[in-house]
């Protein structure tokens, strides 16, 4: 599961998913131009959730409408045709996939880092870290997923109880579905924000590229400083601090980007909003966008999505004013 936010996937599924574009570059659909870095179009590997939160797609929600034979055209039923012709895409491509993963060809070298998703992904069996696709054993664990037909959880849902976390939770069209794991909520703090989300979710697009190893202890990503992902989003926001090898006082130099600041160019929100309005959540395009609601430009983060647990933290901190703390 993912240690941000409990979401569940089988270990096969995490590294690919996360090293493959993460619903927003390279083999992701939503990819298109420069942000396929060369992936030729359709060649698509994602394999995310196609439900992770009822609260923000109500087409997720209980009771869950079958979408068998396509007479249901929700956003939900969607998603899970995509899932499932690219779950067929990643079977068909199986041998090449290893192949070019074991020869260092894939993912490519500074463009793979740079849109690589290096949040971390915590194993149910023994607690530990999920191995990256660099290392032998990430490999391994690629190979035997393949090898496996490419299974992916489809749904995940809320776990009534500590007790069912991970556990399986009921399908409707033989959907894998499995209760969420976990979560690690930030601190109501702009500096818990900033490194419980920002720096997890945002950075990747609004930072530049940085292959330093971070001198910050509390690094949430092993010593990993992402960015470098987009350069439109960069010249648009960044949330990078002034030291490139250690992100201890980035939080307090990347606050004046967000709080009381006005959507810049060349963003399609630029001189429609204020990114954070202290005491005023709603009227923040920050959040309008992580609920996807906004009136201009597209959902943030790019791809995924931010909990609602996790939005209604970032909240909590609007409405004591947006402090940076």
């Amino acid at each position: 599961y993912r240690e941000t936010d409990g979401l569940p996937m089988y270990e096969g599924q995490a590294i690919v998913q996360s090293t493959c574009g993460d619903g927003t570059f390279c083999h992701a659909p939503a990819a298109v131009g420069g942000d396929r870095f060369g992936t030729p179009a359709g060649l698509n590997f994602d394999v995310d959730l196609a439900c992770i939160d009822a609260s923000q797609d109500p087409t997720c929600a209980q009771p869950l409408e079958s979408c068998e034979d396509g007479q249901t055209p929700t956003p939900y039923c969607e998603r899970l045709a995509g899932l499932r012709n690219n779950q067929n895409q990643v079977r068909n491509w199986a041998e090449g996939m290893i192949q070019e993963i074991r020869s260092g060809t894939m993912p490519p070298g500074a463009a793979g880092r740079s849109v690589r998703n290096t949040i971390r992904w915590i194993r149910e069996s023994d607690g530990g870290q999920l191995p990256s696709i660099d290392s032998s054993e990430g490999q391994e664990i690629v190979r035997n997923w393949l090898a496996c037909q490419a299974p992916a959880i489809a749904r995940t849902e809320a776990a009534p109880s500590a007790a069912q976390e991970l556990e399986p939770c009921q399908s409707v069209d033989d959907e894998i579905c499995v209760y969420s794991g976990p979560g690690d909520l930030p601190d109501p703090t702009w500096s818990g924000i900033y490194f419980g989300i920002m720096f997890t979710d945002c950075l990747i697009c609004h930072g530049p590229s940085n292959d330093n190893d971070d001198q910050n202890p509390n690094n949430p990503l092993d010593g990993n400083i992402p960015g470098g992902a987009s350069p439109a989003g960069l010249a648009a926001l960044n949330l990078a601090g002034s030291d490139p090898a250690d992100t201890s006082n980035w939080p307090a130099e990347s606050w004046s980007a967000v709080v009381n600041a006005l959507a810049a160019d060349p963003g399609d929100c630029a001189g429609q909003g204020t990114l954070v309005v202290p005491f005023d959540p709603d009227g923040s395009i920050m959040i309008q966008k992580m609920r996807n609601v906004q009136t201009c430009g597209d959902r943030m983060p790019l791809g995924g999505s931010i909990s609602e647990v996790r939005i209604q933290v970032v909240e909590e901190w609007i409405d004591q004013g947006a402090l940076n703390n």
